[in-house]
């Protein structure tokens, strides 16, 4: 605005013109808006910022507790369930590190572009103001030599003098000052995207950790496929597998017993109308049933708490009945298990899973994800593992789910 009517006076220099009057109003009404726009923005950056940093809370309270399951391993009882144990959370762990990985880059490099934008516009309102500054020096140049004292001697009255003077001070002082502070702030936002670049480098870098971290995990991958086979093929190592599996079958119904109340204030008698009601936890195709089982390859026979499905459709796993989860967490043998309490002698239970949707203390509703299918514990590839419990007792869940 200033700019503008020097600018003004110095076409119209020696020539009678109205006073001209500097609006006061325009900024300020603008003002409130244009702060509302930035706290609107601010928020989203804070809120945006703060999920990447529960995210990467969470991923290292997990990756810790990964690691204590992997100091804790007992392999004296049950080396081979040990064994399987071990590879799965060295490639939950690896998982993990590449997930943590992502985030870093993907919230630096948001933060790289966000500092690039700002100092591009910067370098716009600087490039704006030196349009207006030569602007102002083609029409001095035109009016000729101490074009200035023209402001002040071709003027009609004293106050269009003081006005002319004090119009032709603010337009140097109002250059000065933001020319200052626009490469002040050029300076500042270069060392900042200097800095980010740095760090864009070192994510760069860590690109390559991330590499290497996958080549571990395909390497971990293949070794869980190669003791699987060996388990197969081998039947002295089958069986004592199916031993460690029931023994800990038997503490899996202690956990359930210590795990705390969830949902009991319906009694089970309620319940027996579910009987072939509820949805399926996971679209797939039975590959294992319940109960006493025959193996055609080792002819020998497996005592099964539960059916195993493999997936068809999508690889999300839902609860099967509203509960709260009163477990998540890798248990050995069942490799990451998720435990739902319905009722106060109800339970259903989802073992393989790849990684969990929901946690420890969260309600569910019927049909809701809860995890993610996968291989872990598993030693016939990806499926999910499911039981239903009453009294603690495994039954067969082909009699609690919807016939298809």
């Amino acid at each position: 605005m200033v700019y503008n009517q020097v600018i003004e006076i110095m076409k119209n220099t020696g020539k009678r013109h109205k006073p001209l009057r500097i609006p006061r109003q325009s900024r300020s009404r603008a003002l409130p808006g244009f702060l509302f726009l930035i706290s609107i923005a601010s928020l989203s950056l804070i809120l945006y910022a703060q999920d990447h940093r529960k995210e990467l809370s969470a991923i290292q309270k997990q990756m810790g507790q990964v690691n204590n399951r992997l100091k804790s391993l007992d392999a004296a009882r049950q080396p081979i369930l040990a064994q399987l144990a071990r590879l799965d959370l060295q490639a939950q762990r690896e998982k993990l590190e590449i997930r943590r990985i992502d985030i870093q880059l993907s919230q630096l490099l948001g933060d790289v572009h966000k500092n690039r934008e700002h100092r591009e516009k910067l370098l716009r309102e600087l490039k704006t103001e030196r349009g207006k500054v030569r602007q102002v020096a083609r029409y001095l140049y035109k009016l000729g030599g101490q074009s200035y004292l023209k402001l002040f001697l071709r003027v009609d009255s004293l106050d269009q003098l003081f006005r002319n003077y004090h119009l032709f001070m603010s337009l140097i002082q109002y250059h000065s000052q933001q020319t200052r502070e626009i490469r002040k702030k050029t300076a500042h936002v270069d060392a900042v995207t200097l800095k980010l670049q740095k760090q864009e480098e070192s994510l760069l870098q860590k690109k390559g950790e991330k590499n290497e971290t996958m080549n571990r995990l395909q390497t971990l991958r293949q070794d869980q496929k190669q003791a699987a086979a060996r388990i197969n093929r081998d039947r002295g190592t089958y069986l004592r597998l199916l031993e460690e599996l029931r023994s800990r079958a038997g503490e899996l119904e202690d956990l359930i017993h210590r795990s705390g109340s969830g949902d009991s204030t319906t009694p089970i008698r309620h319940l027996q109308g579910l009987r072939r009601q509820l949805p399926w936890p996971l679209k797939g195709k039975v590959v294992s049933r319940f109960g006493r089982q025959r193996s055609t390859r080792f002819n020998t026979y497996i005592l099964n708490n539960g059916i195993e499905i493999k997936p068809t459709d999508s690889d999300r796993i839902h609860a099967v009945y509203p509960g709260k989860i009163v477990f998540s967490n890798y248990f050995k043998g069942y490799g990451n298990l998720i435990i739902i309490q319905h009722a106060k002698n109800l339970h259903s239970l989802y073992g393989h899973c790849d990684r969990f949707l929901k946690q420890k203390g969260a309600r569910v509703k019927s049909g809701e994800s809860i995890a993610i299918v996968g291989e872990s514990g598993s030693t016939s590839g990806r499926s999910l593992y499911f039981e239903i419990r009453t009294d603690l007792k495994p039954r067969d869940p082909l009699k609690w789910l919807k016939g298809k």
